[in-house]
């Protein structure tokens, strides 16, 4: 029985798709599979990899004719995995197979559970690196079941957002039930993923689809960001509205919400809402009572900044967008305060669950290789059951 699909749609990063898939695949389990959606302009690299590799856990996607867009390679995805659950990452990140364990257990436990996510872990690629970088990992091992009516509030009313609405589960670093995934295809026009913005596209209609959402504290995967990543235009203005440019020449004008003037330039809170926002236009949903929230994650966004003069344009563009949008009075709410000092070290050792370390511990080169790292330091994935069982 397959158990899990790990999708990973990739577009001329070639090389970080490979060391993420041959890492995988170093795994002994045989109930995942790989599915890898080239989308490249050279089909070759990832073709004769497969070859090489002869894994029959191992399943590529060729490109087609003309490239697609990032949205298009997703969908055509799901509909190929032949997993009980789907999975995506992106081709510099790394997702640990023991995922399958964890989904065993829990299924045992919780036979209706159709969304499942875990804690985050974060790792900056070396070419991406312009300083030192400080990463966290979370220390719990509890496994959660988060409320429905909880995951709304903080999906759609911006509850407890400190830049982006703080609900992990999706398709994206998340497992869904393949059956969860159909139904959502079926109740949203027929398409697994309808906006651009297809990790927030996914979060949104998992909120208000699933039956029951379970979180394992413990980290399962590594979010990457390498030179070449979408995650690179948060650390560099210039690099940022590069991929901005190249989003909207893709997606051809189809991004943002109507009479909401928050262009996706303005950063990771704008980008966020502005998907909230289209589903919630296109499917008349009318929600009140979320404005406050949401200005708050604005000033968040702007208080994530290290410099002060790109903090002051940021704040002065959200300024003028709530003033737009809301006018005199959303704008009194909006008051981000510049937080950043260079002069006080970054915090290192653990606090408030979190253990906080070095990003170049170890010397890891890749995405996998950092997961291994923190792997040992971290609740073992083969002791949950019993864990469970004494609790």
């Amino acid at each position: 029985m397959t158990r899990l699909t790990i999708c990973i749609p990739t577009r001329n990063r070639q090389s970080y798709a490979i060391d993420a898939v041959r890492h995988m695949l170093a795994s002994t389990r045989d109930d995942f599979e790989i599915l890898v959606g080239d989308n490249s302009d050279d089909a070759a690299p990832l073709a004769d990899f497969a070859a090489e590799m002869n894994d029959s856990r191992l399943r590529l996607l060729s490109p087609e004719p003309k490239p697609l867009s990032m949205k298009d390679n997703w969908e055509r995805m799901p509909q190929h995995a032949r997993g009980e659950w789907v999975s995506f990452i992106g081709d510099d990140d790394y997702l640990d197979p023991e995922l399958c364990e964890a989904l065993r257990v829990t299924s045992d436990r919780v036979p209706n559970v159709d969304a499942f996510t875990w804690g985050r872990s974060y790792f900056v690629w070396p070419d991406a690196r312009s300083s030192r970088e400080i990463t966290k990992i979370p220390t719990g091992s509890h496994l959660a079941h988060m409320e429905k009516k909880d995951l709304m509030r903080r999906m759609f009313f911006w509850e407890g957002a400190k830049d982006r609405p703080a609900c992990p589960f999706g398709v994206y670093h998340g497992a869904l039930k393949k059956d969860l995934m159909d139904r959502i295809r079926d109740a949203f026009s027929n398409c697994y993923f309808e906006h651009p913005n297809v990790d927030y596209d996914s979060n949104c209609k998992t909120v208000m689809m699933a039956d029951v959402c379970i979180y394992w504290e413990r980290p399962l995967s590594v979010f990457g960001s390498c030179k070449a990543s979408n995650s690179a235009g948060l650390r560099d203005a210039a690099t940022g509205r590069e991929r901005v440019r190249t989003f909207r020449e893709e997606n051809d004008g189809e991004l943002e919400a109507g009479d909401f003037p928050f262009p996706y330039e303005l950063g990771l809170t704008a980008s966020a809402a502005q998907t909230i926002e289209w589903l919630k236009q296109r499917y008349g949903i009318e929600l009140n009572g979320w404005e406050e929230g949401f200005i708050s994650a604005c000033a968040g966004d702007c208080e994530s900044e290290t410099d002060r003069a790109r903090f002051n344009a940021r704040k002065a563009a959200y300024a003028a967008a709530i003033q737009a949008w809301g006018g005199a009075k959303a704008v009194k709410l909006f008051n981000p305060v510049y937080r950043h000092r260079a002069d006080i070290p970054k915090f290192m050792g653990h606090a408030e669950g979190y253990l906080n370390f070095d990003m170049a511990i170890g010397d890891a080169q890749t995405a996998a290789e950092f997961y291994q790292l923190i792997d040992g330091m971290m609740f073992p994935v083969s002791l949950l059951e019993s864990r469970l069982s004494e609790s």
